[in-house]
């Protein structure tokens, strides 16, 4: 288990998106600025305490960044064990932050404003669409991503929350107030994709009034590459580009308790902070979710032909709102819901598509 701040879910973002971005800003323009040194100084702040934190190390949440790199130097944490300590904080140091609004404004520590992040369409569907239904007698939560729950009446399209948008592998856990995720995470190989089908690999949050936030990559069957991406409701911003298949030691995401901000890092190059709407109501009754997929616009269930190869979420683990640590995924229950027209959370769809070798998700047409 690892220790976290104490104070401190783009399911699919887009079904169907520009196979290469243009960019992930929709402009930039001169503007002064709202966020100054002293504002992305916090920001990094508290990622430097949630990182110490994270490896069981006692911090005064409110030490300054200097305070707190002098902890981490200190002769008796100079060990092997904490050699990637050592250097997630230098990079958690030396990193540029990445600062979206709600307005969809992007600020960076290093440039100012940069623009408007990607204005997200109502039109847009998502496979993380998971509306709360409160649970009942039809309600069959499982463990140990036991997901034949959620598929052994064989539904259609339609009955699968997030169906008609693409093939997938959702595990989510119930509303139980989680705030964060870490993972090994291994991009999934994309192969012989059709038309309109793109891969996918991320975490989201979802509130129980809908709100929700989502992080991870979707791949770009143009640049034939991954974009890490963060989106919540609204607006999407795009980071840097990752080659097909690549691996991460660590993909982490979480929200500040204090100020409900949400940090992606997807090994420590860039920190992304999103703000949310969430609240304390919110955090204290969060649900959280990872999903490997392939979208598809009007899937019917049989009419993906590419392939999302070995996509893997390993040592995975989550925290939760007031929780000193972080525990393995598999202590905590499965949310996987029926309705009474439509599953929702917890489902491999369609099951065929879908094979488990371990951590690892294979995604591919039975029939080619």
């Amino acid at each position: 288990m690892f220790r976290k701040n104490k104070f401190f879910g783009v399911g699919l973002a887009t079904i169907l998106m520009c196979s290469a971005f243009s960019g992930s800003l929709a402009y930039a323009e001169p503007k002064a600025t709202k966020y100054d040194a002293s504002f992305f100084e916090n920001l990094k702040q508290r990622a430097i305490v949630h990182e110490l934190q994270e490896h069981q190390i006692a911090v005064n949440p409110k030490a300054s960044i200097a305070e707190l790199l002098n902890t981490a130097d200190s002769t008796s944490l100079k060990s092997k064990s904490n050699s990637d300590l050592q250097q997630n904080l230098e990079k958690l140091n030396k990193s540029e932050y990445i600062y979206l609004t709600l307005d969809g404004e992007v600020y960076s520590s290093e440039k100012g404003y940069v623009g408007m992040a990607d204005k997200v369409e109502s039109k847009e569907d998502s496979v993380t669409d998971a509306t709360y239904m409160k649970t009942n007698s039809l309600s069959e939560p499982s463990n140990n991503h036991d997901v034949s729950i959620s598929s052994k009446y064989n539904p259609t399209p339609s009955q699968v929350s997030g169906g008609t948008t693409g093939a997938f592998s959702r595990v989510q856990l119930d509303y139980d107030g989680f705030d964060g995720v870490n993972a090994r995470v291994i991009l999934p190989r994309a192969e012989d994709l059709g038309a309109n089908e793109q891969p996918w690999a991320y975490y989201g949050f979802d509130a129980k009034n809908g709100r929700k936030i989502e992080g991870g990559f979707s791949f770009q069957t143009g640049q034939k590459r991954y974009l890490g991406y963060i989106k919540n409701g609204d607006y999407r911003y795009s980071t840097e580009s990752w080659v097909n298949y690549e691996g991460f030691n660590s993909v982490k995401f979480y929200i500040d308790n204090s100020t409900y901000n949400a940090y992606l890092l997807a090994y420590y190059n860039q920190i992304v902070v999103m703000q949310t709407s969430f609240d304390s109501s919110d955090l204290s009754s969060m649900s959280v979710k990872r999903v490997t997929a392939i979208a598809k616009k009007n899937f019917d269930g049989s009419n993906i032909y590419g392939s999302a190869i070995n996509g893997e979420f390993s040592e995975l683990v989550v925290s939760k709102f007031n929780s000193d640590y972080y525990y393995p995924w598999d202590d905590y229950r499965d949310y996987s819901f029926w309705d009474g027209s439509q599953w929702f959370g917890t489902i491999d769809w369609p099951t065929d598509y879908i094979t488990h070798f371990g951590p690892s998700v294979w995604i591919r047409n039975p029939n080619r």
